[in-house]
């Protein structure tokens, strides 16, 4: 193994360690949505579930109940939905889909009402162009200092 792969892996697995210390990810898979369940709980001021795998929601806020989906693309990805089950037993109240870039700089953020939400999916998908009027500024969202970070 090379010197700098040593490092890059080294710092990599601290990092790792110093995410789940600080409770921004909770294990080491897919960190993409770790990632966005806390972004938007830090946005909205709520509490992420205890477990990684809770069932339709995972942050509550203000007695709400938030399912995230996230998503890091790249510059030559096309495929704009995110995979949402049209399930009568979901307990969520709002589906938050948060768009970044393949450099985690934050994108788009929607925020749909659950409701709204099962109207729009079609093949346990929801295509974003289909719920363009959830889509929040970027500069409207709360805590802008957090989301100044991923800008």
């Amino acid at each position: 193994m090379k010197a700098d792969q040593r490092e890059a892996l080294e710092n990599y697995f601290n990092s790792l360690k110093m995410l789940k210390s600080a409770g921004i990810v909770k294990n080491n898979k897919d960190f993409t949505s770790q990632l966005g369940e806390w972004l938007a709980s830090e946005i909205y001021g709520g509490k992420l579930a205890e477990s990684g795998i809770q069932k339709y929601w995972d942050f509550e806020a203000e007695g709400e109940y938030y399912q995230v989906k996230t998503h890091a693309k790249a510059e030559t990805t096309t495929a704009r939905w995110s995979s949402i089950k049209n399930d009568p037993a979901c307990t969520a109240h709002h589906v938050i889909i948060i768009v970044f870039n393949h450099e985690y700089k934050l994108k788009e953020f929607y925020n749909i009402p659950w409701s709204e939400c099962r109207k729009n999916i079609f093949h346990d998908s929801v295509t974003w162009n289909r719920i363009k009027e959830f889509l929040i500024p970027l500069e409207n969202l709360p805590h802008q200092e957090i989301v100044d970070f991923f800008l």
